[in-house]
């Protein structure tokens, strides 16, 4: 049978032709930056250096993470256009069971790929052996943390091994990463420790294609259907999206209430680097401190941590409020507190019987100029150069 077996999941990507256990040609690219480009010309060069072509390929087994996200969808998207242009059967293997299958031997194996800030992929493997080659592999995979219990309690409590008094020999670059903490790791079945050699911590699409051999020895393979990327954590942008619900959702949880000294204390080392829109500190005490400037109020804007995320200072005028300054804490922006605060301000001006609310904007903050324009404010006037004698201010107004 002849193998063909592929992987961009790592900053190297492989690919290998194989007969049954016999390695034809193995091919690698360490450039992560060009797997998308180097990818096609590597698959092309083995099958010319090997004189076949896909026509003669029987089986394509192909790396399926966890690892880079991208890395791992242009390996898979290129698999499945192969296997469903010639009809070949297909499976997938993941990162770490290749890593496992690096070893070349039986056993428990622990593969760990460093996953940043301490973290690691995880895999845990039971391989057996027998006199045809590797026979059965089960297996488990997790997302940990290695500086706490996780990896034992991983190890240690999985019902789906019996690792009492057995080695388990551990592979992948994490091991290297943190080789001291495993090292100090305490199992209660006083389980050795042993770990592979730097070349074994390299993911090989050679091991790629005899674990995935073997899936197709017990019969798992299939169409391209088969091949789903495995991920194990979430990618950056859906958790920075989930981030974003969470604190959406605690904008419901928003709090407003007169500002008091003591907001000023915890908001006055951070106020410029994280409120950029605003004047100054001493500003703002001057106005609470001046007890008989009754027309000038700020309000805050606390979420459930109490935390400031943003004020608002207005002014009162005859029938007339104005709002001097509207601010957001930078990292809460966009999330609708501006909105809230603005909502507060016309009703503060409702419930007074006030007949309009007042404001400028600098020309060039677009995204201010439309929560107002959103609030229904009329553009009425403009102030040539208001802002440090070079953007203008754009006068706007609400009747109430």
């Amino acid at each position: 049978m002849k193998i063909l077996a592929v992987d961009t999941s790592s900053a190297n990507a492989c690919i290998a032709i194989l007969e049954d256990d016999k390695v034809l040609i193995e091919l690698n690219n360490e450039d992560e930056r060009t797997h998308s480009q180097k990818l096609m010309p590597m698959i092309d060069e083995a099958f010319r250096t090997v004189k076949l072509s896909l026509d003669d390929i029987d089986l394509i087994v192909c790396g399926l993470g966890p690892g880079s996200f991208t890395g791992v969808r242009i390996g898979i998207s290129t698999v499945k256009a192969f296997v469903d242009s010639k009809n070949i059967n297909a499976t997938g293997v993941s990162s770490l069971e290749s890593l496992a299958y690096n070893l070349n031997q039986d056993g428990y194996i622990c593969s760990l790929i460093d996953g940043g800030h301490g973290n690691s992929y995880a895999g845990l493997f039971h391989i057996v052996k027998d006199g045809l080659g590797f026979k059965t592999t089960e297996y488990d995979l997790k997302f940990l943390n290695l500086n706490s219990n996780e990896l034992i309690d991983f190890i240690q409590n999985n019902k789906k091994f019996s690792v009492s008094d057995y080695p388990i020999y551990f592979v992948g670059n994490a091991t290297i990463i943190y080789k001291n903490l495993l090292e100090n790791l305490h199992f209660e079945k006083n389980n050795k420790i042993i770990f592979s050699n730097e070349k074994q911590n390299i993911i090989s699409s050679i091991s790629i294609a005899k674990a995935g051999y073997t899936k197709y020895k017990n019969g798992n393979y299939g169409n391209s259907n088969i091949l789903s990327p495995i991920y194990l954590r979430k990618s950056q942008a859906e958790l920075a999206l989930e981030e974003k619900k969470r604190e959406m959702c605690d904008i419901k949880n928003i709090e407003i209430s007169k500002m008091q000294i003591s907001d000023i204390n915890k908001i006055k080392d951070c106020l410029l680097q994280d409120f950029d829109d605003f004047w100054s500190v001493s500003v703002l005490e001057q106005e609470l401190e001046n007890k008989q400037n009754l027309n000038s109020n700020y309000f805050v804007a606390k979420n459930a941590q109490d935390e400031i995320c943003g004020f608002v200072g207005v002014l009162t005028i005859v029938d007339e409020v104005n709002i001097m300054n509207i601010v957001v804490k930078k990292d809460k922006r966009m999330l609708g507190i501006g909105s809230c605060l603005l909502e507060f301000v016309i009703n503060f001006a409702k419930e007074r019987s006030y007949k309009s609310i007042t404001l400028e904007v600098n020309e060039n903050n677009l995204a201010a100029i439309n929560l107002y324009k959103k609030y229904n404010f009329k553009q009425v006037g403009l102030r040539k150069k208001y802002y440090n004698n070079t953007d203008n201010a754009i006068l706007m107004t609400l009747e109430i």
